[in-house]
């Protein structure tokens, strides 16, 4: 049997990261919870970064990882099964690019190397061997073999790549070059400490490059980790995408508002409300796990905050008021209602491979549900502000007239409707600036006559 590997050899790296493909697509696990799997017993940080950048690379390219991996075998499945994603890791690794990861032979080499210390893997070690160096020999006849196949050519599922074809046909490609980027690092400059120009003075003073790219939006030309961002642990900025800064805005809460946040962790928009108005904000999540990241994030900025506000964490699913709700009617309510997250799929590379057609249907009738339910909560003359980040029409315009056509004492407000990718053909990267994918829908409930 060959050597153990150590922690710090990249094909342990590689290793890991194909099993946390394996948990996403084969067990149905988010991609935070298989890398949270499967890095727990891990001690050294640059090996956990390693294995999630890895793992993001892969789920970015699994199609047309997977695709050559066919190609190459002439099997439709190999065996054991997982072996299928550390060979599609491989094969999207040495996918011909200007800016490779790691030399094509590194690659080879790992691959082989950690077929060769896993016990499941190693019989097929000499086929993993012979396909990645026959890949390399004839790579351009295998690339432009596995191109004819839509699952290289987008890295989505089928039903997924149809639908945003069918429903965006003129923005579809846009929507699928932006998901294989990265995705920027943006800031929410805190209105209560000072304007987005001030705060680029900070960051030019720490020797960071930054455009300002919002009323409150400041892009950060270059990832750093929050830690290093002049004022973050004091609440001046938070990371927030640009296309998230207009949800709360757009609800013109003012001082003493009641407000309801519904669905709202991790408290990105929460925080954002607290810093325009001095208000008494409900935060409701039905997941009482992640609520206290939600009161983290309030609890940072709260130092910044003027006035008389109050602020309190409700765990339940909106709809079962008489779980939550004190009979107090809201002034405003932010309804960011769970949906297939189709509009984040660059911060979230799993989200294709884990939603199912019919997901989309299930998700919309408990959208309808919440929504309806949030309704009766709010004051005559009050607002309710409707958001997904999704850019499926069942889960934006769709959803706004079916809750218009159900509630007559409803009126829509302008509001952005869908937000979709812009490229930036000045940059580089053109899409190292765009939004996220979101839809908004602005409605008042009319006043009793």
């Amino acid at each position: 049997m060959d050597a153990a590997l150590k922690e710090t050899d990249l094909a342990f790296s590689l290793l890991k990261a194909a099993k946390v493909i394996t948990l996403v697509i084969r067990d149905g696990r988010s991609l935070d919870q298989a890398l949270n799997h499967v890095c727990q017993s891990i001690q050294t940080s640059s090996t956990k970064g390693a294995i999630r950048d890895l793992s993001y690379f892969g789920l970015r390219n699994l199609g047309r990882g997977v695709v050559l991996t066919e190609l190459t075998t002439k099997k439709p499945e190999l065996n054991p099964l997982e072996l299928t994603e550390l060979m599609a890791l491989g094969f999207a690794l040495l996918w011909p690019t200007e800016n490779p990861k790691y030399p094509q032979h590194t690659v080879v080499n790992q691959i082989v190397n950690a077929c060769g210390a896993d016990p499941e893997f190693q019989r097929a070690k000499g086929l993993v061997n012979a396909c990645l160096r026959t890949f390399l020999r004839e790579m351009d006849d295998l690339v432009q073999a596995a191109l004819k196949d839509p699952l290289a050519q987008s890295n989505m599922p089928g039903w997924w790549l149809k639908k945003l074809q069918h429903q965006h046909p003129k923005q579809w490609e846009n929507i699928l070059n932006q998901a294989k980027t990265h995705a920027p690092l943006v800031l929410r400059v805190n209105s209560r400490w000072g304007t987005p120009s001030q705060y680029l003075d900070r960051l030019t003073e720490a020797g960071m490059h930054a455009s300002v790219i919002g009323p409150q939006a400041v892009w950060v030309h270059k990832g750093v980790h929050v830690d290093a961002l002049p004022g973050f642990a004091e609440g001046h900025v938070s990371v927030q995408d640009s296309a998230a800064q207009l949800a709360a805005p757009l609800l013109k809460i003012k001082n003493g508002d009641r407000v309801l946040d519904a669905c709202a962790a991790p408290g990105g928009k929460t925080g954002h409300l607290l810093e325009l108005a001095s208000v008494d904000l409900t935060a409701l999540d039905s997941s009482g796990s992640r609520l206290p990241r939600v009161q983290s994030n309030v609890d940072r900025i709260a130092p910044t905050l003027t006035g008389k506000w109050h602020f309190q964490t409700k765990a339940s699913r909106a709809e079962d008021l008489e779980n939550w709700w004190d009979g107090k009617p809201f002034d405003a309510i932010l309804a960011d209602v769970p949906c297939t997250g189709s509009g984040v799929v660059r911060r979230h590379p799993d989200i294709p491979w884990l939603r199912r057609a019919d997901d989309v249907v299930k998700l919309s009738h408990i959208q309808h549900k919440i929504l309806s339910a949030l309704w009766s909560t709010l004051k005559p003359g009050g607002t309710l502000l409707l958001v997904t980040c999704s850019i499926f029409s069942e889960e934006g315009p769709l959803l706004a007239k079916a809750f218009i056509d159900k509630h007559t004492d409803a009126t829509p407000l302008p509001a952005p409707g869908l937000v979709l990718p812009v490229p930036n053909k000045q940059l580089a990267d053109p899409f190292a600036a765009s939004p996220d994918g979101f839809f908004y829908a602005l409605f008042q409930k009319k006043l009793k006559h």
